[in-house]
């Protein structure tokens, strides 16, 4: 008989975290029995018990059995049945009947082994009067019974991918103190597994040395490394646990694979049974044909390898970077060459498979405990320049810009690389050589655009990774110079090429490029698309690069800060700032890292905080001969000056010999255009501050109109609203109406809220003479100005401000970085036409899952209708 713990579910010491989409599919599912199935601890049971306290609470009856080892005799099986649902004659096998208008929850069909135990629990289960249902867990769905009952439509399976943790929920688990990109690493790693995440939390320290280790050979963390051994390798004999290490070594693999290994033990069946019993092997395609570990269970396996016969790891090791590399898989290839001990060999293989080629598509990062020697350099062209990329990723410019010169006298400017490489080895060492460039923040020429114009030509319709590496860098250029139209077409180009290939890093860069794009020319909401998409690439990506993350993150920061978000964006800058000095980067990065953090100190009345990060700002450019970089602060302490109302330090700066410089008539270089125009807008901004509009318009008819009209839309609103308050400051009140009205239509249109609100009283003081004198306006602009302009706190979250107002029709949207592929797939379907429960057919989820998406997605999109939801997500390019 079992005792009162088995008859309730498990107490729990940790806190619950609500997975609403579980208890969704479970209320919805179809079927007397709904089985939940998955690797031991992935949360089948915290999921059962969350349930069955829900189910108790409608005041339905509901009785919970958890199974033991014990239960595989017939006998005790029986009496455990009994003892629980109490119905029947517990002597008689037959008379074992489940109960009417109940609820059964039985936790651990896994521990049910012998037939005749599986066979009368799962009769049970089956035999449930149609009043009645069964909830139940296991690893995998193993008795013949209830495969026939699942045939027949009475079993429902809630299958593992459901149990896998997200990234939010991971954070939860992990605690306070950890980066997005590392919450994102370490539920990699897991593969979402609960219990997986709950040990890393115990052991951060290990924990971290995780998400530094970019060549897969820091052990996991000694609680996780304990489970799999007490829980996993404690059942395995020597035999089969020698043969799942000598597997692990390959990370994924078919039949074929394994048939192939040397001196190998490892059966394909062995396999297969350790897929069938659920525990951390499973299939990785739809086709059965490759196979692979839990992240976490396959770093224990091939770590406790290296560490009882290091011979036999090198040895399997040296076989899966051949034998990938023969068959095809320059990636595998490649993140196998990199833990060689024959440095030679490991540069072979590399160079064979691509390495810096296949790095930027889809590999992963060549790192290796010996760099290949200038010596080797023009035999190992692509390797040799992996090495300095390597190089700029980490921040160790001056080590980068050496080894390309040494690399360029010892292949005559790089023509002996042909003889190798063929011309992927000239055209690489081109684009090294521009990436140092523009890590150096050395000026854009006409040189480097003709060069890499040329490199496009050539490269377009050969190789894919080739012609997108070119295009990001052109595209990165046309940006800098403010040509988006050129830049736009450039990346459309890129992401053409590799239209074919999926998730790559370089496509990352062509994601960034055009948020930049959208960001500068177009809307917010469509920038926020474009970096949701670049965020979706570095995580299929898996190498989790900083440079692309930090990228990311502080462009992602500067569309919050734009959207008023600014506890978000203030959020990810601190995370951001520290790591700046360890990786490369270019201009617009790091301007914008810097600037947009001093402005949320500025806005938030933290002057000291503000010039604090602008000096940690400039010491960084000094320290890397930025001194564009310099310049762009120079400009934004003016800003943060006049903002905290510190008009003599703002006036003896406005005189300055540097910041006179950069407000000096020029020739009409965009380069020195895009730094002229915000010293000329904030030195005209001073003098309206100080009631001088005369000085302010002259500063204003300094700009080049025909850059102003070409640059970036966030100058020219600007631009308007300052000479609005020049004009007004002036009495020309009709020309300050017409720039006010210009200035709406930009933040309205783009979704500059934080602009706007930050000048909101000058805008509204001008609206308010408008319509005193009689002007109409139409009612888009008027609810703007009336809902979110006037009388509205400035330092209230924007979507806060956005969501309080009265709606009229579609409302804006900001920018929520959250919409899931999940949620777009739906949304795609909705579109076509598909109802609810062909949704759920077609996807094999619950209605009530596809419902509440639909209703995230309405939320999250800022509608009421689904003709509304179409609408919207047709004019945000989700569908």
């Amino acid at each position: 008989m079992p005792g009162p713990a088995r008859l309730q579910p498990p107490r729990r010491q940790s806190f619950l975290i609500e997975r609403p989409h579980l208890s969704a599919e479970m209320q919805t599912a179809p079927g007397l029995i709904t089985l939940l199935m998955g690797p031991p601890g992935c949360g089948k049971t915290s999921a059962l018990g969350h349930h069955f306290n829900a189910t108790a609470a409608t005041g339905r009856r509901a009785v919970w059995l958890s199974l033991c080892l014990a239960d595989n005799e017939p006998a005790h099986m029986r009496a455990s049945l009994h003892s629980a649902f109490g119905h029947g004659s517990v002597s008689d096998p037959a008379d074992i009947r489940p109960p009417d208008n109940m609820d059964l929850y039985i936790d651990g069909l896994e521990a049910i082994h012998m037939p005749d135990a599986l066979s009368m629990v799962e009769d049970f289960m089956v035999d449930l009067p149609a009043n009645s249902r069964c909830y139940a867990s296991a690893h995998s769905l193993r008795g013949g019974t209830l495969h026939y009952a699942r045939l027949r439509g009475l079993v429902h399976i809630v299958p593992h991918n459901l149990f896998r943790m997200s990234d939010s929920e991971a954070a939860q688990i992990l605690g306070d103190g950890w980066l997005p990109w590392g919450v994102q690493k370490l539920n990699q790693i897991c593969d979402g597994w609960a219990a997986g995440l709950r040990f890393m939390a115990l052991d951060p320290v290990a924990a971290r040395q995780l998400l530094n280790d970019d060549r897969g050979l820091a052990p996991v963390p000694a609680e996780v490394a304990g489970y799999f051994d007490d829980v996993v390798c404690s059942t395995l004999s020597s035999g089969e646990l020698a043969a799942l290490m000598d597997a692990s070594v390959l990370q994924r693999f078919t039949a074929a694979t394994l048939a192939s290994l040397p001196d190998s033990s490892c059966s394909w069946r062995l396999i297969e049974d350790h897929v069938r019993s659920g525990i951390f092997v499973s299939y990785l395609d739809d086709s059965r044909r490759w196979v692979g570990f839990n992240p976490a269970f396959g770093r224990h396996l091939r770590h406790r390898l290296r560490c009882v016969d290091p011979g036999r790891f090198d040895q399997l090791q040296t076989f899966a970077a051949s034998w990938f590399q023969r068959n095809g898989f320059a990636s595998e290839a490649i993140r196998h060459a990199t833990q060689l001990t024959d440095p030679a060999l490991s540069a072979r293989i590399m160079e064979d498979a691509g390495a810096l080629l296949a790095e930027l598509g889809q590999g992963p990062f060549v790192n290796c405990d010996t760099p290949v020697h200038i010596d080797r350099a023009p035999d190992l062209p692509l390797t040799f320049l992996s090495q300095i990329y390597l190089l700029v990723r980490t921040g160790r410019i001056v080590e980068a810009r050496l080894s390309l010169e040494l690399l360029r006298d010892r292949t005559g400017n790089f023509a002996a690389l042909d003889q190798e490489a063929g011309q992927q080895g000239t055209a690489f060492a081109r684009i090294i050589e521009i990436v140092i460039d523009i890590t150096e923040d050395r000026a854009v020429d006409e040189q480097r655009i003709a060069t890499l114009e040329d490199l496009l030509a050539q490269h377009v319709g050969t190789n894919p990774v080739t012609a997108a590496s070119i295009a990001s860098l052109l595209a990165m250029t046309y940006v800098e110079l403010c040509r988006f139209t050129e830049a736009t077409t450039v990346c459309e180009i890129g992401l053409n090429a590799l239209r074919e290939l999926g998730s790559t890093k370089v496509a990352i860069f062509l994601r960034i490029q055009q948020a930049a794009i959208a960001l500068a020319c177009e809307t917010i909401s469509k920038a926020a698309l474009y970096l949701e998409d670049s965020n979706r690439l570095i995580q299929a990506e898996g190498d989790f690069g900083r440079y692309e993350v930090l990228a990311t993150q502080v462009l992602r920061a500067e569309l919050h800060y734009e959207a008023n978000e600014l506890a978000e964006a203030r959020n990810l800058l601190t995370q951001s700032m520290d790591e700046l000095q360890t990786i490369g980067g270019w201009l617009s990065v790091r301007a914008s890292a810097f600037t947009v953090a001093a402005a949320i100190a500025g806005i938030e009345q933290d002057f000291d905080r503000a010039e604090q990060l602008l000096r940690q700002g400039d010491q960084f450019a000094r320290r890397l001969n930025l001194p564009r970089l310099q310049q762009f602060l120079l400009v934004a302490r003016m800003r943060e000056h006049a903002r905290a109302h510190r008009w003599r330090e703002a006036s003896d700066l406005l005189e300055q010999a540097d910041y006179q410089e950069l407000i000096a008539p020029n020739q009409g270089s965009a380069l020195h255009l895009r730094l002229q125009l915000p010293a000329l807008l904030e030195a005209a901004r001073l003098m309206i501050e100080l009631g001088r509009p005369a000085d302010a318009t002259g500063f204003l008819d300094q700009v080049n109109k025909a850059f102003l009209n070409e640059c970036d839309l966030r100058h020219r609103f600007t631009f308007r609203v300052l000479t609005m308050r020049a004009s007004y400051g002036l009495r020309r009140y009709n020309a300050a109406v017409s720039h006010m009205l210009e200035a709406l239509d930009l933040a309205m249109r783009a979704g500059l809220l934080q602009r706007a609100l930050s000048n909101g009283p000058a805008l509204v003081e001008v609206f308010d003479w408008s319509v005193r004198n009689g002007r109409k306006h139409n009612a888009q602009i008027s609810r703007f100005v009336n809902d979110v302009l006037r009388g509205t706190d400035a330092s209230e979250s924007g979507s806060q401000i956005l969501n309080r107002r009265p709606r009229h029709g579609l409302a804006p949207v900001t920018p929520n970085f959250t919409l899931s592929p999940r949620e777009t797939e739906i949304m795609v379907l909705v579109a076509e036409g598909y109802m609810t429960k062909e949704i759920a057919s077609r996807l094999s989820i619950s209605e009530g899952t596809v419902k509440t998406h639909r209703k995230k997605i309405h939320e999250k999109l800022g509608v009421m209708s689904k003709s509304q939801a179409i609408a919207r997500a047709r004019e945000l390019l989700i569908i």
